[in-house]
């Protein structure tokens, strides 16, 4: 299996998470001019390039231009933000990051239908080995589960973060899951 060059930051994570290469996502627009020349209508998500930086839920589409120009006033630099359709939330089954070494399986989770910030302070939990497989087995659709082994197999010691969803949601038709994050930053 060919190895991909390692994700060292958040900047390089979205650059590569727009162009698909971490698979189903969430619709995700670069730029304020971007997003508003998509004339998507619905929730969005203004998220943060900077690791746990600020981030903005459940913005309506008409009030994101509002909300980044308050953002800005709040010093959150431009550059910074980028915007994704708001995942359904209420849908939410399973979230975490899982991180495979050597032999080790490792996966923080919650069961939590929350932003996975908030379902992770609120409830989180730990599975190793056998353990994490079966959940994330149970949790995930054939498609999602093997392109989380794909993950896995190609970015070496990554921690791959993701949602699983009671139904098929995102960029790619047949998968539950959503993969947010893919970092060894």
């Amino acid at each position: 299996m060919k190895r991909r060059p390692p994700v060292r930051t958040k900047y390089d994570f979205v650059r590569r998470y727009r162009q698909g290469e971490f698979g189903n996502a969430s619709p995700t627009w670069d730029t304020i001019e971007e997003f508003e020349a998509g004339a998507y209508v619905g929730l969005v998500h203004l998220r943060n390039r900077v690791a746990g930086g600020r981030t903005y839920y459940d913005v309506h589409s008409c009030d994101v231009s509002t909300r980044y120009a308050t953002a800005l006033r709040e010093g959150v630099k431009p550059d910074d933000i980028y915007f994704s359709a708001m995942a359904p939330t209420d849908l939410t089954v399973f979230q975490g990051e899982v991180r495979e070494d050597r032999d080790h399986l490792s996966l923080t989770y919650s069961l939590l239908a929350k932003t996975m910030r908030e379902a992770l302070s609120l409830d989180c939990r730990y599975a190793t080995l056998t353990e994490a497989l079966v959940l994330l087995r149970h949790f995930m659709c054939p498609n999602s589960f093997d392109w989380l082994r794909h993950l896995l197999d190609t970015y070496d010691g990554h921690t791959v973060e993701f949602s699983v969803y009671s139904r098929d949601w995102g960029t790619m038709p047949r998968f539950n899951t959503v993969f947010w994050e893919v970092r060894k930053y």
